[in-house]
């Protein structure tokens, strides 16, 4: 045999030799952070997770038998795993004793529980699939997917009765939503008498998808189980999912907290002043992220604890009547960054109702800084125009030099010096001269609704009927009433329509725009699937500026005088009041499925007392 050959035999001789041995891959002795694992327990509905790998360790949370888990490590008696609430997305890691973990592909039926019968083997056994694994009835329920596409679609409006709810399989959620109430219930129907299946406290964070017009649908595990189930719409609180950028002042001491809601734990705290972006949540929340031990957590903001800034930004410049610092925050009790003597001209943005925004230079680097508005003003003494519908302003001390410019009754002046009859003011707008102090008094008048543009606009009309065939009528009435009112208060009004035709959202909205309306008022009747719905409500957008103020005012003054049921004030993305840079608002004046309100509301006795609750809303918005 030659040397080539030997070398050859004894290769091939080695290679069957190892063949016989099993090859131990790095996979069998360290578990992969991608792995799914089945959490069985032969006795207990809820399996505990422990913050630390021993048996006395602080319990965490407990999660259902049979729950899906990523095993994050392995260890001598204990795995690390990661679970995820379907309902809330709430990620959850700790540690769960080895002998309850099930890995799917090695997973024994018949050792996990040997009392099981042959069905719930079956339905273990389904549960252990892999993801990527298919049955017979998957794939043939795929091939026919394309050919009933056209049937799906139609089945899909239609809307299944509770009864058959049980059977439902419930959609991928599509919203998020906010528990507002102090628990809200998840039901087995959409009925509110139905077994309740879950709780969950205040400040949770929901996920769903719509069903009818009163419920919401969702899956949530119940012992190991994911269950179609319910939630009713009043309960929670959808949040926008187009939310928005704002940036704001603390008011006050302000607290960040874990939930939506002040029961919750404080993350962090801020000082008074401090600048904080956060992004539009809920009606009374905003959400942020923070930085906590170097990591970036959710957090939530209660609106009333901070004023947003004012947008757009103008851009002034002023020359300081005494010393001005600047500050680091927003708050007299900060750091001063910067002072200057008076006589100073300053460059600034607005910011806040009390606050600019300026860049200054420390040793050399632009930091941005606050300056107090009433640091910029000149001192003197408020008085107001009273006695003429408008007071010239002059040159000089006298009726023979020239009129610079004319205050409007009720406006305010600052007047630093006086000669004779005359004194030395300063209009709001920054112009400087001599007017009659025969005009001029420190009361300040009630101005209220004189000179004020107010647009109304009585929704739908023309093609558009509205509600019940008839919404479009009785928001013209109602809005001819408030008319009257308004005309008689000196006010200027503007009708989006007077008669019954059609306008669009944008033509409606070009009013506000076309005639600087100092106040737009859409009005509109309710309706609802549920012939139960009554009540008052007033929309607002976020973003503009006092638009909650009016809501506000305009909503107690309406429940006021009609008596009907208060559904609050909230934020609404109706075009004519998100696309108007007006202080706008939508007010709903009462539900037309409902039949003994839509008696109520279709008499002129009604949309009169509606008409003075909007009309009282506006004159104290305006005083």
């Amino acid at each position: 045999m030659t040397n080539c050959t030997k070398i050859l035999t004894c290769v091939l001789t080695f290679m069957l030799v190892c063949s016989g041995f099993p090859v131990l891959s790095h996979a069998e002795t360290i578990q992969s952070s991608s792995d799914k694992a089945i959490v069985l327990s032969e006795n207990e509905e809820l399996v505990p997770v422990l913050k630390e790998e021993t048996a006395n360790s602080e319990i965490l949370t407990s999660i259902p038998n049979q729950s899906e888990v990523y095993v994050l490590h392995t260890g001598t008696s204990y795995t690390y795993i990661s679970f995820t609430d379907p309902l809330t997305d709430k990620e959850i890691t700790g540690y769960i004793q080895n002998s309850l973990i099930s890995v799917p592909e090695t997973a024994d039926p018949d050792s996990i529980n040997t009392k099981m019968n042959e069905e719930s083997l079956d339905s273990a056994l389904e549960e252990t699939r892999t993801p990527n694994e298919t049955t017979s009835s998957e794939t043939k329920t795929k091939a026919l997917a394309a050919e009933q596409q056209t049937e799906s679609e139609v089945i899909a409006e239609q809307v299944p009765s509770s009864s058959e709810s049980e059977t439902i399989e419930a959609p991928a959620p599509t919203m998020r939503g906010l528990v507002v109430q102090d628990s809200t219930n998840v039901y087995a129907q959409a009925e509110g008498n139905a077994d309740v299946l879950k709780s969950y406290p205040e400040g949770s964070i929901l996920k769903y998808a719509s069903f009818n017009d009163d419920w919401y649908i969702c899956k949530v595990y119940v012992n190991g189980v994911a269950t179609t189930s319910f939630i009713n719409k009043e309960d929670v609180e959808t949040i926008d999912s187009e939310q928005m950028t704002l940036t704001g002042i603390a008011n006050d001491e302000l607290s960040v907290y874990s939930k939506a809601t002040t029961n919750s734990n404080v993350l962090k705290s801020y000082v008074q002043g401090s600048v904080l972006k956060y992004k539009t949540f809920s009606s009374e929340w905003y959400e942020a992220t923070i930085y906590s031990s170097g990591k970036a957590v959710k957090g939530y903001i209660s609106t009333t604890d901070v004023e947003d800034s004012v947008t757009p930004q103008e851009s002034l410049s002023g020359v300081t009547p005494t010393k001005v610092s600047v500050y680091a925050k927003a708050s007299t009790s900060s750091k001063k960054l910067k002072s200057y003597s008076s006589g100073t001209t300053l460059k600034y943005k607005t910011f806040t109702s009390e606050w600019y925004v300026a860049t200054v230079y420390v040793s050399g680097i632009a930091t941005k800084g606050y300056i107090k508005k009433s640091d910029m003003e000149a001192k003197g003494t408020t008085y107001y125009v009273y006695g003429a519908s408008s007071l010239n302003i002059r040159e000089g001390a006298g009726t023979n030099y020239d009129i610079v410019t004319a205050v409007r009754k009720g406006q305010a002046v600052t007047l630093f010096e006086t000669k004779g009859n005359w004194g030395r003011i300063e209009t709001s707008s920054g112009i400087t001269g001599w007017a009659s102090l025969s005009y001029l008094t420190k009361t300040k008048p009630s101005q209220g609704l004189e000179d004020r543009v107010i647009v109304i606009d009585a929704g739908h009309g023309g093609k558009d009927p509205g509600a019940y065939y008839i919404e479009k009528n009785l928001t013209l009435q109602t809005a001819k009433q408030l008319q009257t009112l308004l005309k008689k208060a000196g006010a200027k009004v503007v009708m989006t329509r007077s008669t019954d035709t059609y306008l669009t959202l944008a033509q409606r909205v070009a009013v506000s725009h076309n005639n600087k309306a100092d106040a737009f008022v859409s009005l509109h009747y309710n309706s609802s699937s549920s012939s139960s719905a009554k009540g008052i409500e007033t929309f607002y957008w976020a973003t503009n500026v006092n638009e909650k103020t009016l809501a506000q005012y305009v909503q107690a003054e309406v429940v006021k005088q009609t008596g009907l049921s208060n559904r609050g004030v909230r934020t609404g993305n109706f075009h004519v009041i998100r696309e108007n840079k007006k202080p706008a608002i939508l007010v709903e004046l009462g539900f037309l499925s409902n039949t003994t309100e839509r008696n109520k509301v279709s008499t002129e006795a009604y949309q009169y007392k509606s008409a003075v609750g909007i009309y009282k809303g506006l004159e104290k918005y305006f005083d």
